[in-house]
């Protein structure tokens, strides 16, 4: 623990100059890591309490607010409520400079006058801030012409009047809507919560006021987070979560205070810690006897052990606090208070002397439904600027306000075409396809044409929840692709973007048939057929084309054999349809003869690519890309190829040749294909050695347990197919010490459907599985490093993190399957003669991984042979020479 330290950084009021503190150096850490500013309002002390992270040191603020309770945070804005008034402070991030020590600035603008409402809970919904009006027993909303508006009340208050009934105190929202909360009693007399509070405690489901969950003591905060509804049981200073199924509340961590107030950050749980005043409030409850111990401050608390990593504590000061809440995306913000004290910060916001004079326009109240942008309402909005600010905010990684605004336009505009094609698109990215599948029926209704059919079949889980359900979205696939091919439509594929079927290459399936079918429906074009310049020599023109030849995985497989292809025999065209530029892509610019940034609109990359006089057009990625993928189904040059960097026959008509290897394909692989299968002796890639860092990480830097014997699996999660969980249980069911440790989703929608599969598939073994969060790239191989083995997912396992894995000489275990994306691993294993860990069927894969980690003499021999296969690994020179004698031997078959 670090003593408080008083710095520039830290604004400490008159009020409070004997406050003292400590806190665990991880909390500055976990702060950093997340980008996240915690805000804790304690109305005993009249503070509004901001924690960040800045130069590896914390920050405090103590703001003053006349006794605050409820939080609520935004991107948009913050409200805090305080004793007879909510008080909105809005962003003004761009006032900052360019050296300032803040990230982020957040000004009071205007307040609300509700009178003495004992607003306990706040949150942002749908139609703007919702109170918990502890004092009034129910639910409200706020309107100009009111104090607050009455919306719902649990059913056994019979009037609306100010006695604190229930003592109604928390609220979880749930798509921007309550759904849950708690009361410490189901009484209707003023006060009447006060002789039952040790175990009168409910949970209640919001509109019904169904009781989900009884016998609490004093609980609060209710939460939905990562597919629960989080809940402190607050007399027995617990953290917890309701099982939805049974009603029964479950203990995660014991804490030494009385908890009130939570938020989530990534990972984490922040719970706010208070110690109990010797009154009648507090007389009874289970804490009570522990009175001595308990603490005041926040605790962090890890989601994937249970486990509390991070204190902050008072000493003095503050011995309540009541509110926590996380503000993502800063870890620095200056907060300006709404109080008078001259000693505290002044904070002016105005418009450059030098510009236009601000005009006054209508605006809506800062305490309605929170701005799309962050400046102008929706209201001001057509359904044509809602969809480009939709499509806006996907670009920036917003998904939620992407989809707020899609579904505004639609508001507006039922049958908005862009408007559903997109919601359904956004909805299918971020996991959840029952709903994209449902906006897609909805266009479909509307405009039965091709590209929203192509769109309606790429929609698939990203997570699947059963092998049953990879057998139904299958058929629900080809039913769409089915009925498409009944309207005789096609998309123009100069016209129109193909949308991609990415996720179709992880159900561990045969695609072919799929693909053909939505080739079926796209219609290319030859541009071979011009007349040709002459050429100024007789080497073979070949073109490769991707949006990733960058520092990415398919950047890093094709940079070591495009730069050693000769150029005696080859003229080579890099044909770059990716935007980002970094050391990578400039060495493919400089291996070229030709470098082409291709256009991302579709007129001009086709017309740049009809321009170009290639003899062979290698496709590096095909389905990765839309435009790249669009482009496939024309023809550019007289042969034309895909190879595996996406492991999925292209199904166009356009493609002649599938470039792969013998050894990543089987006896029927050719099943597999709509292209004719070319095998080259090796994977034909010409690796590089990875770079690694000089000193890796231990695990405790990365908060792995130094006991366990940890088997990673740091894949991408959409490649954890049903069949995989009977292989984790497995290990885990004979490893009494094994953890397993898996990386966060890119979103995380895609963690909390995972989680809630292996709920139920690794019931008791999966509470040792663990989450980390999305690491750096020296990091991921830190964390490659330090685990006992890998595992390599089946049905599509890893590719260019299975090299870097026997870089660093850490055992992998690994299956072979029937197609390609599952024969990378093995194939690199056979490519230098160790066979070891390949196994045969889930009986073996299990004894295999656990064998390595538990048997010393096998793991030494093991290791032993990976280190010497790994310095025949890389760096193969051979392989390029492959890749040219296929190119040339393809250009003369035509």
């Amino acid at each position: 623990m670090k003593p408080n330290e008083t710095n520039d950084d830290e604004i400490v009021p008159p009020a409070l100059r004997e406050v003292k503190y400590e806190y665990t150096p991880a909390l500055v850490d976990i702060l950093t890591h997340l980008n996240t500013t915690i805000l804790v309002s304690t109305y005993q002390a009249g503070k509004l309490l901001v924690l960040g992270a800045k130069d590896g040191k914390l920050t405090i603020s103590f703001l003053d607010y006349e006794q605050p309770m409820g939080l609520a945070v935004s991107p948009h804005r913050i409200a805090v409520g305080s004793r007879r008034q909510m008080h909105f402070l809005v962003p003004a991030h761009e006032t900052q400079e360019r050296d300032s020590k803040y990230d982020s600035c957040y000004v009071p603008r205007t307040s609300f006058y509700t009178g003495n409402v004992h607003g306990h809970d706040l949150a942002w919904g749908r139609e703007g801030l919702w109170v918990v009006n502890t004092l009034f027993s129910c639910l409200s909303t706020l309107h100009e012409d009111y104090s607050f508006v009455p919306r719902w009340k649990p059913p056994f208050i019979s009037q609306l009047i100010d006695q604190d009934r229930c003592h109604l105190n928390g609220m979880a929202m749930v798509e921007g809507e309550p759904k849950f909360v708690t009361a410490m009693s189901q009484t209707d007399t003023a006060a009447g919560w006060r002789p039952n509070k040790a175990n009168g405690g409910v949970v209640m489901e919001v509109p019904s006021g169904d009781v989900m969950c009884s016998n609490l003591s004093m609980p609060h905060s209710p939460r939905f987070y990562s597919d629960r509804l989080w809940v402190l049981d607050s007399g027995r200073g617990a953290f917890g979560y309701i099982d939805q199924s049974s009603g029964k509340y479950q203990t995660v961590e014991q804490l030494p205070g009385y908890t009130r107030g939570l938020s989530f950050a990534g990972q984490f749980a922040f719970v706010g810690l208070s110690k109990i005043r010797e009154t009648s409030v507090f007389g009874g409850v289970p804490i009570a006897e522990k009175r001595d111990e308990l603490r005041c401050g926040v605790g962090v608390i890890d989601l994937t052990t249970g486990k509390t990593v991070a204190v902050f504590q008072f000493h003095s000061g503050v011995t309540e606090i009541f509110a926590v809440e996380a503000l993502r995306g800063f870890s620095n913000p200056l907060i300006a208070g709404a109080s008078v004290d001259q000693q505290e910060r002044e904070v002016w916001i105005v418009p450059n002397p030098n510009g236009p004079i601000p005009v006054v326009k209508p605006s809506v109240p800062l305490f309605a439904t929170p701005s799309i942008d962050g400046g102008s309402s929706s209201g001001d909005l057509s359904p044509a600027q809602l969809i480009d600010l939709g499509n806006k905010r996907q670009e920036q990684g917003n998904q939620p306000s992407a989809m707020l605004c899609y579904q505004r336009a639609l508001e507006i505009d039922p049958k908005c075409i862009p408007a559903l094609q997109n919601l359904g698109y956004l909805a299918f990215n971020m996991g959840e396809a029952e709903k994209a599948s449902d906006v897609y029926d909805r266009l479909l209704a509307i405009e039965p044409s091709a590209i929203n059919y192509l769109l309606a079949a790429s929609v698939l889980p990203v997570i699947y929840d059963s092998e049953a359900e990879v057998q139904h979205w299958r058929e629900r696939q080809l039913k769409v692709l089915e009925d498409l091919a009944a309207t005789g439509e096609q998309v123009d594929a100069t016209k129109s973007l193909v949308p991609t079927c990415f996720f179709a290459a992880y159900k561990g399936l045969n695609d072919r048939d799929v693909m053909q079918r939505r080739a079926a429906a796209v219609k290319g074009t030859d541009f071979t057929s011009r007349q040709r310049a002459e050429r100024s020599d007789n080497r073979l023109r070949v073109g490769f084309v991707s949006a990733y030849f960058r520092n990415h995985t398919i950047g890093r497989l094709n940079i070591g054999r495009l730069e050693n292809l000769s150029r005696e025999k080859i003229h080579l065209s890099v044909i770059y349809a990716g935007r980002e530029q970094d050391e990578m892509s400039e060495r493919f610019r400089a291996t070229a003869d030709d470098y082409i940034r291709l256009p991302r609109d579709l007129p001009s990359a086709i017309a740049t690519m009809s321009e170009l006089d290639l003899d062979v057009l290698a496709h590096a990625d095909v389905g990765m890309d839309s435009l790249t993928q669009t482009l496939a189904f024309s023809r550019f040059a007289p042969v034309q190829a895909a190879t595996w960097g996406h492991p999925d026959t292209t199904g166009s008509t356009m493609m002649d040749y599938f470039i792969s290897s013998v050894g990543l394909e089987s006896e029927n692989s050719s099943e597999a294909y709509s292209e004719d299968l070319v095998l080259l002796p090796s994977l034909g890639i010409q690796y590089e050695r990875p770079s690694l860092p000089e000193k890796h990480k231990i695990r405790n830097d990365l908060g792995l347990s130094d006991d366990a014997n940890l088997y990673g699996c740091p894949q991408t999660l959409f490649k954890f197919h049903p069949d995989f969980d009977e292989i984790l249980a497995g290990i885990l069911e004979a490893d009494p010490i094994a953890e397993l440790v898996l990386l966060e989703g890119r979103l995380p929608e895609w963690t909390h459907r995972l989680r809630r599969r292996f709920r139920r598939t690794l019931p008791e073994a999966g509470k040792r599985v663990r989450f980390l969060p999305a690491l750096p790239h020296e990091d991921f191989l830190s964390l490659v490093a330090n685990v006992n083995v890998l595992l390599d997912p089946i049905h599509f396992g890893g590719g260019n993190s299975s090299l870097e894995a026997l870089a660093i000489e850490t055992p992998l275990v690994t299956m072979r399957g029937d197609y390609l994306r599952s024969r990378i691993t093995s194939t690199i294993y056979e490519s230098v003669d160790f066979t070891d860990l390949i196994a045969g069927d889930a009986e073996q894969y299990i004894g295999l991984a656990t064998r390595v980690v538990n048997d010393d003499d096998f793991r030494v021999n093991v290791l032993r042979k990976i280190r010497d296969a790994s310095k025949a690994l890389f760096d193969q020179a051979g392989q390029a020479d492959e890749l040219e004698h296929c190119l040339l031997t393809m250009t003369k078959a035509g």
